[in-house]
């Protein structure tokens, strides 16, 4: 009488055996297909590049205003790109996840670039205030026809942004060692007023910031520090 044999078949690099009744099938496993831009829609790409600079964090309507999109075709992209693990939302805004950055990487979506920036203000903070304290009160605000868009943090500061009614201009803001360093890209002269109008109701909103800060602080709580040399780009 013949024996059956014990030994166990080995299967093939990339294959795996299943039961099938009484027989069994070979089943040939293949691996799963990279992301390309195939896989994109619309407005995809250029959400994906506006995310894409380290640390940013644009509100919905930020990203509305900064690219011109439908709030009904913004919402779906973003709800798109959401279960597909790119995209992520915090209280600060949305953002780019580590998968979402490592997507972009491969596949290598740029945002398209704009117009250049000039400085309108540049000021000294003289009081011991954290930038991160300042940065909460002033994200998400509206200073007249400047419209809140978004958050970059990088390893140097703080960047805020914000955009005008129209969408024909924007504002950052960046806080850099001890300094505030307001600019726009406004083009024509009725839209650098307006940014100049704009700077000013921030910087108002910063100087009460500081002013009630050392008025609740005990005498002598604040040293006025000397100011901090700042790089010539800067």
């Amino acid at each position: 009488m013949e024996e059956k044999s014990n030994a166990v078949r080995a299967e093939p690099e990339g294959q795996k055996v299943t039961a099938s009744g009484k027989h069994q099938v070979l089943v040939q496993e293949t691996e799963k297909e990279e992301f390309s831009t195939e896989d994109l829609h619309g407005n995809d790409s250029r959400i994906l590049a506006l995310l894409n600079e380290a640390g940013s964090n644009y509100s919905f309507k930020g990203i509305q205003r900064r690219l011109g999109i439908h709030q009904q075709s913004l919402s779906r992209a973003l709800h798109r790109l959401g279960e597909m693990g790119f995209v992520s939302k915090s209280e600060v805004g949305y953002r780019l996840s580590q998968t979402g950055t490592a997507a972009v990487a491969k596949i290598g979506v740029h945002e398209a670039r704009g117009r250049e920036y000039i400085q309108l203000l540049q000021t000294y903070i003289p009081v011991d205030v954290r930038a991160a304290e300042i940065v909460r009160s002033l994200v998400g605000k509206w200073f007249k026809n400047l419209r809140w868009v978004g958050l970059i943090e990088s390893g140097t500061g703080f960047t805020l942004q914000w955009s005008s009614d129209d969408g024909s201009f924007q504002i950052n803001l960046r806080m850099i060692s001890d300094y505030v360093v307001i600019e726009t890209n406004a083009s024509t002269e009725r839209e650098k007023l307006q940014a100049m109008v704009g700077s000013y109701s921030i910087y108002e909103q910063i100087t009460k910031i500081l002013q009630d800060r050392i008025a609740a602080a005990p005498a002598n709580a604040y040293v006025f520090r000397q100011p901090a040399v700042v790089a010539a780009n800067n």
